[in-house]
């Protein structure tokens, strides 16, 4: 299954790309690109949203999660809290990351039907291997 993840929405804008999150994505789209967790679902786009909580309560960024088993595709953007990703050390950020990821799988394991226990668990071997703790 591919996993695609882009620039966070609102952080990129303000901070850039941070080259270990960068990294850190390619690394889980290599990791899972060969891997099948589903016959509907074959890629899935995750854009975590990084944004003040103001400019959320305006309305200014949602939360989505699109699932078109028609086409094999998934479009998921979760939120992270963005005070504490901001003032989070590289490897909490990680985390983020990570816990991001797995909760956008998880939103559309139904409709997916992905197999979500699979996928955690593959996850946690990709973290274990690269001393990410969870």
């Amino acid at each position: 299954m591919e996993i695609n993840i882009n620039s966070p929405r609102y952080y990129k804008d303000i901070y850039g790309i941070d080259n270990e999150i960068y990294q850190l994505c390619q690394n889980i789209h290599i990791f899972f690109k060969e891997k099948k967790y589903s016959e509907l679902i074959n890629i899935v786009g995750i854009v975590p949203i990084i944004a003040p909580q103001e400019f959320i309560n305006q309305g200014k960024y949602k939360e989505k999660k699109f699932c078109s088993t028609t086409y094999g595709f998934a479009d998921v953007q979760l939120f992270i809290d963005y005070n504490s990703y901001v003032n989070g050390s590289i490897e909490e950020k990680k985390v983020y990351i990570i816990t991001n990821v797995l909760k956008s799988v998880k939103a559309i394991k139904s409709k997916g039907k992905i197999d979500y226990k699979l996928f955690e668990s593959d996850m946690m071997e990709f973290c274990k291997n690269n001393n990410i703790e969870i």
